[in-house]
């Protein structure tokens, strides 16, 4: 996931924002009817807000504006279940998660938000809240959400996970990685795919690494022997389409949901080794789903919220994603351990990261190339 792209866009935006305001002040985009039935529904005791928001989204006209980097395999059964669920009729807009960002801040900026909900990465989930374009939940369905899946404005609805993933076909089964450090071996020469945009797990890995004993000159040396063995691709999907046509024997990271479906699809891929137990830690990235600001339909934006943390978890797990909260028959975990994720130093350190993996990737050939 590519942080410096969107520290720069929303600067940008930010700027633009800036000097269209009145006295250099922000634009906000809220309206009195979106601020009220927010506020309307959020005073009522807890088990009568879901009544009283279907109640508002009727009047509203039963319609929902989501924008979301989900990939169109999962948005639309998402928004299919919603709409069967609720009878909210779902317009959806997809893009990757920077450009998420920056339709949304573009349109707060002009005081005409297109969107009711997103649901898209923590960055950028982040950057939405730290501008105050997304208002508080205050539902029960909070209730079923780990603390650290609880941020200011937003909450996690689902998890990626990274792992390494390989070629069966081509790493047989004891010669799959078991651990992070592993990827430097002299065995994998030539065998691995990093994504060029992968910096919030190089982040993550090497403060675990630092975290756990190792010196800087040691994850110097692990980074660079890793960059050795690696060619690089852009996009896990990509990536993906790769490994499973044979044509690259091993990702040094995934998402597991990607590689997953992959292999129900029959494609020899796994992120797994064959008794099912990864060593490997694993990092859980939250994405997030939040209510706009001004939006034209808050109370149906106030349903999807309180519906994706509820009954749309399981619709999730159905997709093959891990979900936020505890789901039963999800085994998307299974085999895995988790390790916590970075979200506050990605958030507050937006861009260094990004600097740093550029600069160890310089000069590393393309797959395909």
């Amino acid at each position: 996931m590519r942080t410096r792209n969107l520290t720069l866009a929303v600067s940008g935006l930010l700027v633009a924002a800036l000097t269209a305001g009145c006295g250099g002040a922000l634009p906000s985009s809220s309206n009195g009817q979106a601020d009220a039935t927010y506020a309307q529904i959020a005073k009522l005791p807890k088990d009568q807000q879901r009544a009283k928001a279907k109640e508002l989204a009727k009047q509203e006209g039963n319609i929902l504006s989501l924008y979301t980097s989900m990939t169109a395999d999962i948005a639309t059964p998402i928004a299919n279940a919603f709409e069967k669920a609720t009878g909210i009729h779902v317009s959806v807009f997809r893009g990757n998660s920077e450009t998420v960002l920056q339709r949304t801040m573009q349109e707060e900026g002009a005081k005409r938000p297109g969107a009711d909900a997103v649901e898209t990465n923590f960055l950028e989930m982040t950057a939405l809240s730290d501008n105050g374009f997304l208002v508080d939940y205050n539902g029960s369905a909070l209730d079923k959400v780990e603390p650290t899946g609880k941020f200011a404005h937003w909450t996690a609805s689902r998890l990626n996970i990274f792992q390494p993933a390989w070629n069966t076909s081509l790493i047989k089964p004891g010669m799959e990685p078991t651990s992070w450090e592993d990827l430097a071996l002299p065995k994998y020469k030539g065998k691995i795919t990093l994504e060029v945009s992968d910096s919030d797990w190089f982040e993550n890995v090497t403060k675990y690494w630092l975290s756990h004993g190792k010196t800087q000159a040691q994850v110097d040396a692990l980074w660079k022997a890793i960059v050795a063995n690696s060619k690089v691709a852009k996009g896990h999907t990509t990536m993906m389409q790769f490994l499973t046509a044979g044509q690259t024997p091993m990702e040094a990271m995934n998402y597991t949901y990607i590689t997953d479906r992959a292999a129900e699809k029959g494609a020899p891929v796994a992120h797994l080794p064959a008794n099912k137990k990864s060593t490997v830690p694993a990092f859980g990235r939250p994405n997030g789903v939040g209510m706009i600001k001004g939006a034209q339909h808050p109370a149906a934006a106030w349903l999807f919220y309180d519906w994706l943390l509820t009954d749309g978890q399981k619709v999730l797990v159905d997709q093959g994603l891990t979900p936020s909260t505890k789901v039963p028959g999800d085994k998307s975990l299974d085999g895995i351990t988790l390790v916590p994720f970075d979200v506050k130093g990605l958030s507050e350190k937006n861009g260094n990261w990004d600097k740093k993996y550029d600069e160890l990737l310089r000069g590393v050939a393309t797959v395909g190339k």
